[in-house]
């Protein structure tokens, strides 16, 4: 346990670090998200996924989908974050934002002490998540990104329909029969909800 100092004193930073791809959207410098809030919104949302999921009847690794959300977009620590517009206008730059990404969770492994490969196996599955759970842990991320920029009142048309592209080709890969028809119909009825929804109209209706 010698290593965990260090290794929360680095996670600290991610406080500080801005999610700088939400530049394109137009949101002002100040009022950027941080990796922090992003990672626990993040996992929140997989969490109640994964769960709701499995009292369906489908059998995913919780603990496993937490692990990938709350690390998935630790390499952006020192930098790398790119836009989702961007990286389908400029596949080159999504590539080589990519391996940034990963040389940097390389490095971000040695603050991991006997938990090194661990994190280095874990941070590398969720790069190309090919798993039940690593697909999860995308739709979450996907899912938080869009409701951020609509939380700041910049969602477009165009966000929705990019999500819903992506958000279906990854549910198309999920290997458990019930978690891909249920996330299938949740994400198709996440995508018309979203823009109808507030937060105060919620909690009115409760």
């Amino acid at each position: 346990m010698e290593h965990l100092t260090r290794l929360f004193r680095l996670m600290e930073l991610t406080r500080n670090q801005p999610q700088t791809g939400y530049v394109l959207a137009g949101i002002p410098t100040n009022e950027l998200s941080n990796l922090a809030e992003h990672h626990y919104l993040v996992t929140f949302i997989a969490w109640q996924l994964a769960r709701s999921l499995n009292q369906r009847g489908a059998k995913i690794d919780i603990t496993k989908v937490l692990e990938f959300t709350l690390i998935h977009d630790l390499g952006e620590l020192f930098g790398g974050d790119i836009s989702m517009p961007y990286a389908k206008a400029n596949r080159a730059a999504y590539r080589k934002a990519k391996a940034f990404e990963e040389e940097n969770q390389k490095f971000l492994s040695k603050f991991f002490g006997t938990e090194r490969s661990h994190f280095k196996k874990i941070s590398k599955e969720i790069l190309s998540a090919k798993t039940d759970e690593g697909i999860i842990a995308k739709i979450a991320d996907y899912i938080e990104c869009t409701h951020y920029k609509f939380h700041q009142n910049k969602l477009v048309k165009q966000d929705l329909e990019l999500a819903l592209e992506k958000g279906r080709a990854y549910i198309k890969k999920i290997k458990d029969p019930v978690a891909r028809e249920e996330l299938g119909k949740f994400f198709e009825k996440w995508v018309k909800e979203l823009p109808k929804s507030t937060a105060l109209a919620d909690i009115r209706s409760i």
